[in-house]
């Protein structure tokens, strides 16, 4: 019996694959190989390349913004909402992302992409934020600090040495106490 594969068994060897070997190792013969199922298979689900981007460049931006961000929401209280979305950065797939980020570089699709994931992620970090802090303008601010934390963070050192995103989250959650309006008294 042939094995079958959902459009999400080629979203993961996807991403994978770009965490991995990289952008050029992203083609249909290889994903298919890693899925385990003949070509066939993904022009089912896809139609073709530009399909299967398009398709996805959606699953990561629900995944890696929409879904983190339903977590998020799910805290009531404000401070625990901080410490979960800096426990949640930590879960993002970032040599992925760098690879994405290098993509983007080279197809407009992508970039279009990309920049709609980063200001999804940037409005997010303004959302978990607001309750915390009352000047907009300085929410806005410390928002566009932690986007850039994370992406620098991938130019920086995706596929790289291994650096303590976690030790520079902690300095930016202290960052965002330093500023915050209403604070628990245990935090």
């Amino acid at each position: 019996m042939a094995r079958t594969a959902s459009p999400a068994d080629f979203f993961g060897a996807a991403m994978g694959l770009l965490a991995g070997p990289g952008l050029p190792a992203l083609r249909i013969g290889r994903l298919c190989r890693e899925v385990g199922v003949t070509s066939g298979s993904f022009y089912h689900h896809f139609g073709n390349w530009d399909g299967f981007v398009a398709a996805l460049l959606d699953h990561w931006a629900t995944e890696e913004v929409d879904r983190l961000l339903d977590l998020v929401r799910r805290e009531k209280d404000p401070v625990e909402r901080v410490e979960l979305l800096k426990g949640l950065a930590l879960t993002v797939p970032h040599d992925a992302e760098t690879a994405i980020r290098r993509w983007a570089g080279t197809d407009e699709v992508v970039a279009a992409a990309q920049l709609r994931v980063d200001d999804r992620r940037r409005e997010a970090v303004r959302e978990v934020l607001a309750p915390l802090i009352a000047d907009e303008q300085l929410t806005a601010t410390l928002a566009e600090v932690g986007l850039s934390l994370l992406v620098g963070h991938q130019q920086l050192h995706g596929g790289g040495p291994a650096v303590d995103l976690a030790a520079q989250l902690d300095q930016f959650a202290l960052l965002v106490r330093t500023h915050a309006v209403v604070v628990a008294a245990d935090a």
